[in-house]
């Protein structure tokens, strides 16, 4: 089934130019996006929330230091800046579906770089609403998350569903978003999170109010535990 569902996104979505950026006189990964990707991979980041540091630091960053997320940690493939900013927005908002096997590569990287990962035993995506699954035509974090569930060998599980239509989370200020997602999620079927520890899947990480949203109706539906992993996460302070 895993196979089939990379082999349908393959011919229906054929990948062209540079995978990231689209350039297209390019067969392959440009050098200028080899770089990129080269820098964030070396990047520091909150060992909880996975988001960047907006400055040389190391160890909690100062959110995380004195708050606790429903989530145990999360990572992200990259910081949500640059070229990486313009190929999601390319992604989800321009229908470039073609570039959902590559980015769920990057973020399979990042998967690999962390071994706690390996207790994850379901991949679940965060939904969109209907309303914006019918005017986008696709879930994103979806396609992402086949990816994800592909390589690892888990199961993707369309576990949440979203309870309603949420202004878009990228217009609004961080308190405006905190109370935009709180308690827009629901688990349909609780028997089949269970217990289980879930590997939770979504484009961007920048409050962390979605992915704390989605992990929260997981848990109190009972799950065992929630791992978070994204795309792309924005900055955060270092002490």
């Amino acid at each position: 089934m895993r196979q089939f569902y990379r082999s349908l996104l393959n011919l229906l979505f054929p990948l062209r130019g540079c995978p990231l950026c689209g350039a297209r006189d390019q067969a392959d990964l440009c050098a200028s996006c080899r770089d990129f990707l080269a820098r964030a991979a070396r990047e520091p980041y909150c060992p909880v929330c996975g988001r960047y540091f907006d400055s040389p630091g190391a160890g909690l960053c100062r959110e995380c230091s004195g708050r606790t997320w429903p989530f145990v940690f999360s990572r992200a493939a990259t910081p949500y800046e640059g070229v990486i900013r313009e190929a999601i927005h390319r992604f989800k908002f321009g229908g470039r579906r073609d570039r959902a096997g590559f980015l769920g590569e990057l973020m399979v990287a990042a998967l690999n770089r962390e071994p706690a990962y390996r207790e994850a035993t379901l991949v679940v995506p965060v939904p969109l609403s209907r309303e914006r699954l019918r005017e986008r035509g696709f879930n994103q974090a979806e396609l992402l998350a086949g990816v994800v569930a592909e390589r690892a060998g888990s199961r993707l599980i369309r576990a949440l569903q979203k309870t309603g239509d949420t202004p878009p989370q990228a217009r609004l200020d961080k308190a405006a978003r905190l109370g935009n997602v709180a308690g827009s999620f629901c688990v349909a079927d609780a028997s089949q999170i269970e217990g289980e520890t879930v590997l939770l899947v979504d484009d961007i990480f920048t409050t962390g109010s979605t992915l704390s949203a989605a992990a929260e109706a997981l848990l109190e539906r009972g799950a065992g535990r929630v791992l978070g992993l994204t795309l792309a996460a924005g900055r955060t302070r270092s002490f």
